[in-house]
């Protein structure tokens, strides 16, 4: 087989394999929350860390179930904490400004992974 017969078969793979991620429910949520959390361990203490993730539980938990961040805004404890976690992430450039998005995104994937087990 021809160097450009294999190229062309692993790109068209590799194209196929980018479709079905963008078809996954919510993976752009779960790319989202898998990258600022990677970022996270990179960036931060394990103290730090464990308390981001304690702030996305306790985020997760003062939210609506059915929370959409376009239509509400979020309650005055979360928005509490919101600023909490804020102070804690603002000398970080890649995670400060972001967390509302982290938890946001979070939801969004968890939501998205359930809905693909129902179905």
């Amino acid at each position: 087989m021809s160097s450009s017969k294999k190229s062309s078969r692993g790109t068209s793979v590799a194209n196929e394999f980018n479709q079905a991620l963008q078809e996954t429910p919510a993976f752009e949520p779960m790319r989202y929350t898998a990258n600022y959390v990677r970022m996270a361990q990179l960036e931060m203490s394990a103290s730090e860390l464990q308390a981001l993730m304690a702030g996305l539980k306790e985020a997760e938990k003062l939210l609506p179930e059915n929370f959409d961040p376009d239509k509400e805004s979020w309650p005055p404890e979360a928005e509490e904490l919101n600023q909490r976690m804020e102070e804690m992430l603002k000398n970080y450039d890649n995670l400060a400004g972001c967390f509302k998005k982290f938890v946001q995104s979070a939801q969004a994937a968890g939501a998205g992974i359930g809905a693909k087990r129902q179905q």
